[in-house]
């Protein structure tokens, strides 16, 4: 099974988590924090669920139906049963929507890998559930790294302020995306953001993009 890197703003979600102790707990606070619209089906919810926004339905997974996934475009399975899991998954597939069973990876057609966020980045690493303990290890060694070197939140900005300062100046895509590239591999624009001098850079930049565009 080959999987997609994909990253889905959680807005669009409508998220239904079959389960209500920790995993379903972790799950559900993690997507209401994200923004999605979360359904918890439990014959037991805990605290941390009934006092969050979510909608909570005191139900039996086993009397789940096809009918009542159909308004659900992610499904998360974390009961304790795993024949149930399997169950609520592969019905999910059926359907074509998407469904992660955290205890079974082969029964699922998605996997969470373990990430971050923050303005800047979103960074994700899974092992393919080979384990989670040494996903998470290379999670904080590249966090580590990126904020250990200013220059790359350095370039980043930079060159973002490149991409909106090109999209002002050239409509077509094709002559933005060359200059784009152009400007970052430019000796003298690199040498002035590795300095931390993002006005130079920009300054450059903008000399390259003024003495190419109209040409």
């Amino acid at each position: 099974m080959t999987y997609v890197p994909l990253f889905v703003n959680a807005d669009s979600l409508d998220v239904l988590i079959v389960g209500g102790g920790k995993v379903a707990t972790k799950r559900t606070l993690e997507y209401l924090k994200m923004g999605a619209r979360v359904t918890v089906l439990t014959l037991e919810a805990s605290n941390d669920i009934r006092r969050s926004a979510a909608r909570v339905i005191e139900g039996n997974g086993y009397d789940l139906t096809e009918n009542g996934l159909k308004n659900f475009n992610l499904v998360i399975t974390a009961t304790n049963d795993k024949k149930l899991n399997e169950r609520i998954c592969d019905m999910a597939k059926k359907m074509k929507v998407i469904c992660n069973n955290p205890t079974s990876p082969e029964h699922s057609n998605c996997i969470f890998p373990i990430h971050y966020y923050d303005k800047n980045f979103s960074i994700a690493i899974t092992t393919y559930g080979k384990s989670s303990l040494v996903a998470k290890l290379l999670l904080d060694k590249i966090k580590t790294e990126l904020y250990a070197n200013e220059y790359i939140v350095n370039l980043l900005d930079t060159m973002y302020n490149v991409k909106l300062t090109l999209k002002e100046k050239e409509e077509d895509p094709s002559t933005r995306y060359r200059l784009y590239h152009v400007i970052f591999e430019d000796q003298e624009f690199q040498s002035s953001v590795k300095k931390g001098d993002k006005d130079s850079a920009m300054k450059r930049a903008e000399e390259i993009i003024n003495g190419t565009i109209g040409q």
